[in-house]
């Protein structure tokens, strides 16, 4: 089997339908693991299933590491959304067979009820992906409606799937495919001198700082270094605000704060800029204006000192 996608690592099964009984692709459907972290584990044991009372697969599977796992072409349709079960979502043809109209990604997750959070490299890989997939095969990149798009297994199944694919940033998908995929890497000429790799999808900064989670896609998604400047700390934890966290950076303070419990700005995703002329956000820039400013004073001081003693 060839990879339809660049980059991907092909572990093949025959559990899929070759032809799509003549549909075509269009929906992608989310999917979580509810156990694992490794894509090839996963696509290995799709792979075991083959003759078995319980054969399953998907399309893709992307591990926690990022690394993404093709298991089945994207002609034909993948065994991984089962059937329609009571309460499924309105808009769809219950007369065809919901693996031929649909792309399946498998999200790796260890939790059980698939609540685990997406790595940075694991959302970086789903989002570019999702993106490839759609424009291959002209899936509106939106929420799915009966002519299209993109929804979690629970669309299909809520009885049986509720929680799958359970915890994604789908605010953060749609900012991503709308802003058309511009998603900073750590090989572009604007983040090289500053960024390497921290581990674990993270960036380390050259000034000992570690971006991560969403706050990291956030910075990689609306300029980066160029037009937030470098990340002047490790993520803060107003205890106040419980369930956000904060980066200061050169030229603005960026919040992951999903429940808007610090401010309420129209943008979607989990993060955004905070105000620097009220509230939090002001505090923040006075408290690193006044360190800044003690900072000069005392180096005036020892200037003066020294002068004195020669």
């Amino acid at each position: 089997m060839n990879a339809d996608e660049e980059g991907v690592t092909v572990i093949p099964n025959q559990n899929y339908f070759p032809d799509r009984n003549g549909q075509k692709p269009l929906y992608v459907i989310l999917h979580g693991t509810a156990g694992g972290t490794s894509a090839e584990a996963i696509a290995n044991f799709f792979a075991t299933t083959e003759n078995t009372n319980n054969p399953v697969s998907s399309h893709y599977v992307i591990g926690q590491d990022g690394k993404v796992v093709q298991c089945v072409p994207e002609s034909g349709g993948a065994w991984a959304n089962g059937i329609f079960s009571a309460g499924h979502e309105p808009f769809w043809n219950t007369s065809i067979n919901p693996n031929n109209s649909t792309i399946s990604i498998e999200h790796c997750k260890p939790s059980s009820d698939n609540s685990d959070p997406l790595t940075s490299a694991q959302q970086a890989a789903s989002f570019q992906l999702i993106q490839h997939i759609c424009q291959r095969w002209k899936i509106p990149m939106r929420t799915a409606d009966a002519s299209g798009g993109i929804t979690g297994h629970f669309s299909i199944d809520p009885v049986s799937r509720s929680r799958c694919p359970g915890n994604y940033p789908w605010d953060q998908l749609w900012s991503y495919l709308k802003g058309g995929g511009s998603m900073l890497q750590l090989t572009d000429p604007s983040v090289q001198p500053f960024f390497s790799d921290g581990g674990n999808g993270a960036w380390k900064c050259k000034n000992g700082v570690v971006l991560l989670g969403a706050n990291l896609t956030f910075y990689r998604t609306y300029g980066g270094p160029g037009l937030l400047g470098l990340p002047l700390s490790n993520e803060i934890y107003p205890p106040q605000h419980p369930n956000t966290a904060i980066v200061p950076c050169e030229r603005a303070i960026i919040i992951y704060d999903p429940n808007r419990s610090v401010d309420n700005p129209p943008i979607s995703g989990p993060c955004y800029l905070l105000h620097i002329d009220s509230g939090l956000g002001q505090q923040l820039l006075a408290q690193s204006t006044n360190t800044a400013l003690q900072t000069y004073i005392n180096k005036l001081n020892q200037i003066n000192t020294l002068s004195k003693l020669s």
